[in-house]
């Protein structure tokens, strides 16, 4: 699919896209000097805004995108590598817990609208009548 219909599909807008592609988030297939984005694509953004919606920056993002598809499990690694899968390992425990302290949120923002609820309930069937 093209672009146009890309940024339908996925609710981002061109220069998003565009934008992803340029940090190289994206990597759509070019036929006759025209983006074709496909099923895969999809996948990436929904990935994408689902890291984000939880918290990771594009930086962080991109430094997960890059380890996990250039990593082979089965060769020794770099001190370097080592260095930024222990960084990589620091970020996903910090998101971890912001998620943690978010759902612990999340419960108590719900306990407040549940009583609120049965308040209001209580009141429409008093008043019933």
């Amino acid at each position: 699919m093209k672009i146009g219909e890309f940024a339908i599909s996925t609710g981002l807008s061109k220069d998003t896209i565009r934008y992803y592609e340029k940090i190289n988030l994206l990597h759509p297939e070019v036929k006759n000097k025209h983006r074709e984005y496909n099923k895969q694509d999809v996948v990436i953004i929904e990935t994408i805004l689902k890291l984000k919606d939880t918290g990771f920056s594009l930086k962080e993002i991109k430094m997960l995108f890059e380890w996990s598809q250039n990593t082979d499990q089965n060769e020794k690694l770099t001190k370097e590598e080592i260095l930024n899968l222990v960084q990589i390992k620091m970020i996903f425990k910090e998101k971890y817990e912001q998620m943690i302290q978010k759902e612990n949120h999340i419960k108590q923002i719900k306990e407040v609208l549940l009583k609120a609820d049965n308040k209001i309930q209580q009141l429409l069937v008093k008043n019933k009548s």
